[in-house]
């Protein structure tokens, strides 16, 4: 998996520094037509005397680029979806760039250079992207080998063919190692593998010969773990219980010391956001209270970390006496859904009292959706490992949620627990800060119902 994984970050990281890179130079562009010979030495100089600044409009992008995707190809095979992620990545910068000027005047960064920079680096960004889109139509340097055959492997194969750069290309597929028409795992059939995914193994000569060729360098994966590395989801119906102890990412959840970390994160960023949002709270209640009258919060009993239940809090969006009926998930365009409560799932408002359920302990900034008991109970019978999700706290956000749309389906509910299974196996500070600065991007592309 570290071959797949290796793959995707050293992408990330080039685009990361050319981006950088496009950064400074579009910024000394702009201070040269901006300001006359005789101050643009001053200007530079200046700017070099606040190098704090120069690292926080980095990060401020790179946070921005990691939001709407930038750095993830998969999400903009399309001319179209590349510039509607640069222009909401246009919009967004020059917000976050002003706000750090504000905080710290020292940093004297002028609106007008401001601008100019942001409109010669999105531009030079989105032509290195559109270059790389053309050059990715090559075939990959990694060849891959996949032993076995059935449902993993053509959602493996699918999953590739569907990447505009995928991390390897298939040299040879053995659907039946076993058969006598097959070449089987024999050494002439493996000697130009880079890499060689496992499906299925029915002899121990297959798998000794396999164990040796990895021995020598050459990684071998299972095709679960495989699938999992490419796309950020564990899938539950080609896998069994073995599979999650065999991987040994899991044995060390419970006793995990992010669990304090995270805990401490929680309660500071939520109070914080609870503050900073109370004025937008205080409309939304108003804008309730004359759209469709009283009760202006919903609360719902919920299933928390080891099942345990809680109260959820939320900002009522469906009409009287509808938001108490039997469980049904919302559709679009829902009925149930008065117009002001449209507004506010769309741009997920109703969702800030929840703040108080992550402040309390009930719930996490970022874990799995919680669901309500009832919707569980079925879910545990008809999806496998459903029940897994418990092992941590729900979140506010979550891995599927910043991948996902609004689930409606059995369908769609199966890729939600593929990718909240992933998020557990990979809990950590990584994931934490992955899924929180990815969200606001979810809520430009991915609006609720």
């Amino acid at each position: 998996m570290q071959a797949i994984a290796s793959n995707r970050l050293k992408l990330a990281v080039g685009f990361a520094l050319t981006d950088s890179l496009i950064l400074i130079l579009s910024a000394v562009a702009a201070a040269w037509i901006r300001f006359p010979p005789s101050y643009l030495t001053n200007a530079l100089e200046e700017l070099l005397l606040h190098p704090a600044f120069v690292l926080y409009a980095l990060a401020a992008h790179l946070a921005v680029a990691t939001t709407f995707d930038l750095y993830r190809p998969e999400q903009w095979r399309t001319r179209d979806r590349l510039f509607v992620r640069l222009a909401a990545a246009a919009m967004v910068l020059p917000v976050g760039l002003a706000i750090g000027v504000y905080l710290v005047p020292p940093w004297r960064f002028g609106r007008g250079l401001l601008a100019l920079t942001v409109l010669m680096a999105i531009p030079m960004m989105g032509l290195i992207r559109l270059i790389w889109l053309r050059v990715a139509s090559r075939p990959p340097l990694l060849n891959a080998v996949i032993v076995g055959d059935g449902p993993i492997v053509e959602n493996l194969i699918s999953e590739i063919n569907d990447r505009p750069l995928p991390p390897f290309k298939i040299l040879r597929h053995i659907r039946d190692p076993l058969g006598d028409a097959a070449p089987g795992t024999s050494a002439s059939s493996l000697e130009d593998a880079n890499l060689v995914i496992v499906a299925q193994l029915d002899r121990d000569s297959s798998i000794d010969k396999l164990a040796a060729l990895n021995f020598r360098g050459t990684p071998v994966l299972d095709a679960a773990g495989a699938y999992a590395a490419l796309t950020g989801r564990i899938p539950v119906r080609q896998v069994d219980s073995a599979w999650f102890i065999a991987t040994g990412d899991f044995a060390s959840l419970a006793t995990s010391p992010f669990h304090t970390l995270q805990r401490l994160l929680d309660c500071t960023a939520a109070l914080l956001l609870l503050i900073l949002s109370a004025p937008i709270l205080g409309l939304a209640s108003l804008a309730i209270l004359l759209n469709n009258g009283i009760p202006i919060l919903y609360r719902q009993e919920r299933l928390g970390k080891n099942r345990k239940t809680f109260t959820l809090y939320k900002l009522r969006t469906m009409k009287q006496h509808r938001a108490s009926e039997s469980a049904q998930f919302a559709e679009s365009g829902d009925a149930r859904v008065f117009w002001v409560g449209r507004w506010l799932r769309r741009w997920r408002i109703d969702e800030l009292p929840q703040l108080i359920n992550v402040i309390r302990g009930d719930m996490s900034l970022v874990g799995p959706r919680p669901e309500r008991p009832d919707i569980a109970d079925e879910f545990e019978q008809r999806i496998p490992f459903f029940a897994f999700r418990y092992s941590v706290r729900p979140g506010l956000t979550g891995w599927a949620q910043v991948n996902l749309p609004y689930c409606a389906n059995d369908e769609e509910h199966i890729a939600k627990i593929e990718y909240d299974l992933f998020a557990i196996r990979h809990h950590g500070p990584a994931m934490y800060a992955m899924v929180l600065i990815r969200t606001l991007g979810a809520l430009v592309f991915r609006p609720g119902r």
